[in-house]
């Protein structure tokens, strides 16, 4: 495990490294020490009701298992959930956390929690196929998009209608799903019995953390309407940390940017995502025209700094105040 975390790290280094020759020390250097501390700061407070307003739809969504979920629960063990994330190069393991942590705490159910994180992360999607979406629309009819992105846009777009209609059909024929689900199990030869109960019982609490979609028009609206306010700070924090170096960047740019920004944090990558961070997002802004490097890079480092900075701070306190320990922590990945 060690070999595993340890060679990723030295390669994401060795990449960052590269990149900071390729643009040249000295640019980078006063590019940093030119840029603007207030826009940098308006960066910084924006990271707290990003994670605030991601506890609170997590809370929502937890709603139909328990209606009692304590917001400090869901905002300590999400923040915990990222850490663990950005510390180990296997990106399934703070979800992991996140739900054996959330039973421990509020009985809610592994499995059912679980669910109820896979529906955030296609909410997430959602919220940024419909920037991207309104990056397209905006930008002007002079200037032409790359093919690749629009390619990315269409298949994140088709993911993303399918699994929100996979998921609604299963809520709303459940009875029906769960009954072909155990029929399936039966028709299964030297099947134990109880491992057919363990099917259909996995089977309903996958369903029963996806029923936060539909508890209430009024929780729906919430739930999506925070889901855009999420990836609109987001963006927005983007923008700022281009003002911070006066570069000006248009809108569309920084709407189209942010979402594939944010489409590569699904991919394997170092511990803090170092170098890997970088390189994505150089390669991303200039695929889509912008031609300052030094500037870009300069962007990536502050935005990724401020970013894990206030993860490994926030996941620390989290492992505290939920009386954990980060040994426990790290082993709780380890059912994957």
């Amino acid at each position: 495990m060690k070999l595993k975390t340890l060679l990723p790290l030295l390669l994401g280094f060795v990449l960052l490294i590269f990149m900071i020759w390729y643009v040249d020390l000295g640019r980078l250097y006063n590019a940093i020490v030119e840029s603007s501390p207030v826009w940098i700061l308006f960066n910084a407070v924006l990271v707290p009701p990003l994670f605030l307003l991601r506890a609170w739809r997590w809370r929502m969504l937890l709603t139909p298992i328990k209606n009692s979920v304590k917001f400090s629960s869901s905002f300590w063990i999400t923040m915990i959930g990222y850490m663990v994330n950005m510390l180990i190069p296997i990106r399934l393991g703070g979800e992991f956390v996140r739900a054996y942590a959330m039973d421990g705490k509020e009985k809610t159910g592994f499995f059912q929690s679980l669910s109820s994180i896979a529906v955030e992360r296609v909410l997430d999607l959602l919220g940024i196929t419909l920037l991207g979406l309104m990056g397209v629309f905006l930008l002007p009819k002079e200037i032409s998009l790359p093919v690749w992105f629009l390619d990315v846009l269409r298949v994140v777009g088709i993911f993303v209608v399918i699994a929100l209609l996979g998921l609604m059909l299963g809520i709303r024929y459940e009875r029906r799903l769960l009954s072909v689900v155990e029929r399936i199990a039966s028709a299964i030869p030297k099947l134990p019995h109880r491992w057919r109960e363990k099917l259909v019982n996995f089977s309903k609490s996958v369903i029963d953390g996806a029923k936060g979609l539909s508890q209430s028009s009024s929780m729906l609206l919430f739930t999506l309407a925070s889901t855009f306010a999420i990836w609109a700070i987001a963006s927005l924090a983007t923008f700022f940390t281009f003002k911070a170096f006066n570069y000006d960047v248009p809108i569309t740019i920084i709407l189209l940017g942010s979402m594939l920004v944010q489409l590569t944090f699904i991919l394997p990558a170092p511990p803090g995502y170092i170098g890997t961070y970088e390189a994505f997002w150089s390669a991303i802004f200039i695929g889509l025209g912008l031609t300052r490097i030094d500037l870009i890079l300069a962007a990536a480092l502050v935005s990724h700094l401020i970013g894990n900075a206030f993860i490994i701070t926030m996941g620390s306190i989290g492992v505290t105040s939920m009386g954990l320990s980060f040994k426990k922590v790290m082993a709780m990945k380890s059912v994957q």
